[in-house]
């Protein structure tokens, strides 16, 4: 049989997996943000469709809200497309000044993965431990982007957690304490959920944000960036691996329960010196993140209601994932449907067999490769990538299937509605992530009672939206935890971009002159 190159692992094959940076994985990097820039040009244009391998969107993806729902609100379009655009690249200004005068790359060998890492293991007698016990803690030093300084003062916490069957399980949290005094009435808390997306625990956060753990976890450590926003509002951060010691992406509740409990050891770890349950906390995650804290906001009131939860921002979520990779093949979002079918036989066994029993040969070893890489690797390795030849049926009948229909079934949100302040925001346009499948979960949320604040942005696509959105996101979430409730019932309006919200353009160019602070090494806290 022919080698299929595409499935070859970026690096090398004689180094322990995945923590070192080596020329092919930055070539990799390279690849996915030079694409990535091309992406933002396109929506900046508002021409998603020219971005090559970008779907074309049909009306099931623009869809209106059915006049049942809440109410949209569409505000009349501006011409803001240059303006986006020069933010976007003010943003990479300031992080290559700020790299070209940071201080020199941080020491040290590349961290250990958590296989061999005796920290991550839970110690004899820990599932009788209440949820959110602290087993293990230690310091550790962060890092942007693997080498350059991330000043900040961390430590990880090993606690008890609760898998997606209801078991004890024990997960990592990394834990942040930003410099200077606390804010005047005590310091919030800030679980920050960030998009892991892979199935190989060596691409936890936990490892991400540590020295030396190379280029492999791009994605993550660009969300750093957001961390690093929050400290420099006077926050403590929790940073959770929230998929587990399995890396069961995709898992229904257990990402929730991992949050959660990452947040009930935040809150009595002394060094953070938080108010234990009277403590404001906010959650926050975007894409795979957004969707581990739509599952925290939907379990939080059974699990978890003595947490003093003040709101939940959740960024393009995947509600359902059936529309999400039923159109991605082809795409430069390919390895999406390789990764989700991978999730799909590690975290429900009934479906292994009904998967396995209709793939190619080529389809298993692409399934199978999913385990050993980290987001950007399998972006990368799969760009564009037909994957018709890896199923002997057509996708659709293969997601129809018994086993793995009442897999998915069991993966859509909107179950249970959250009773703290929901902000969901999405991109009209999004690539990945169908607009019409948000809106049914906002549409879920309100007649559930949950008081939404939606936004609809109809510039940004799904790669842009995590930078462009977050200002408005993290200002929602400063009003909730200052005591500022939200207002009533559902808030829903479409903008052409979500920096046209009220103070939401102002931020973003003050925490974007706060990365160069970060990237340069300097203390992170309040300014």
């Amino acid at each position: 049989m022919m080698e299929d190159t595409h499935l070859q692992h970026p690096l090398s094959a004689g180094s322990p997996r995945g923590i070192r940076r080596d020329r092919a994985t930055q070539e990799n990097v390279e690849v996915m943000v030079g694409w990535t820039l091309r992406q933002a040009i396109g929506a900046s244009k508002r021409n998603p469709a020219a971005i090559s391998g970008a779907p074309r969107l049909d009306g099931d993806h623009r869809a209106k809200r059915p006049a049942a729902g809440p109410r949209v609100a569409t505000l009349r379009p501006m011409r803001r497309s240059r303006i986006l655009a020069a933010m976007g690249a003010f943003s990479t200004l300031v992080a290559v000044w700020a790299g070209a005068v940071a201080p020199p790359a941080l020491a040290g060998g590349a961290p250990v993965s958590p296989s061999a890492d005796d920290f991550y293991r839970a110690p004899d007698g820990f599932e009788s431990t209440a949820p959110g016990t602290i087993l293990r803690e230690r310091p550790i030093q962060l890092a942007s982007y693997s080498a350059l300084p991330f000043n900040a003062q961390a430590w990880q916490l090993l606690y008890r957690t609760t898998d997606l069957a209801g078991n004890p399980m024990a997960t990592v949290t990394t834990v942040i304490l930003p410099a200077g005094a606390p804010p005047t009435g005590g310091r919030p808390l800030l679980s920050y959920q960030m998009a892991t997306d892979s199935l190989d625990p060596a691409c936890a956060p936990s490892v991400a944000m540590q020295p030396g753990s190379g280029l492999e976890s791009f994605t993550s450590q660009g969300e750093m960036t957001f961390v690093g926003q929050a400290l420099q509002r006077g926050w403590a951060v929790s940073v959770p691996d929230h998929q587990g010691p399995a890396a069961r992406m995709g898992a229904p509740r257990e990402p929730g329960y991992a949050a959660l409990d990452g947040i009930r050891a935040a809150e009595q770890f002394a060094p953070l010196g938080l108010p234990g349950t009277q403590t404001p906390v906010g959650l926050w995650g975007y894409s795979g993140g957004g969707l581990a804290s739509a599952w925290a906001a939907q379990v939080q009131p059974s699990y978890a209601p003595e947490l003093n939860v003040r709101g939940f921002a959740l960024g393009s979520p995947a509600p359902d994932p059936v529309p999400v990779i039923d159109h991605l093949g082809g795409t430069f979002w390919a390895g999406l449907q390789t990764l989700v079918l991978a999730s799909a036989q590690r975290v429900f066994p009934d479906a292994v067999r009904e998967i396995d029993a209709r793939l190619t040969p080529a389809g298993r070893a692409a399934l199978a490769a999913q385990s050993d890489q980290c987001l950007a690797s399998t972006m990368v390795t799969n760009l564009f990538r037909d994957n018709t030849g890896y199923w002997t049926v057509p996708l659709t009948e293969l997601l129809q299937l018994p086993a793995v229909a009442a897999a998915i079934e069991q993966t859509k949100l909107g179950g249970t509605a959250p009773t703290a302040p929901v902000y969901l925001y999405s991109g009209v346009n999004d690539e990945i992530v169908p607009i019409a499948t948000v809106d049914h979960l906002a549409d879920t949320y309100c007649a559930g009672g949950t008081p939404l604040t939606y936004r609809r942005d109809e510039i940004s696509l799904h790669a842009t939206l995590i930078m462009t959105g977050a200002a408005d996101a993290l200002n929602w979430l400063g009003d909730r935890i200052d005591g500022e409730p939200s207002a009533p019932g559902c808030d829903t309006q479409t903008l052409t971009s979500t920096l046209q919200a009220p103070g939401a353009a102002e931020s973003y160019v003050s925490t974007t002159l706060g990365m160069g602070d970060i990237l340069m090494g300097r203390p992170i806290g309040p300014r």
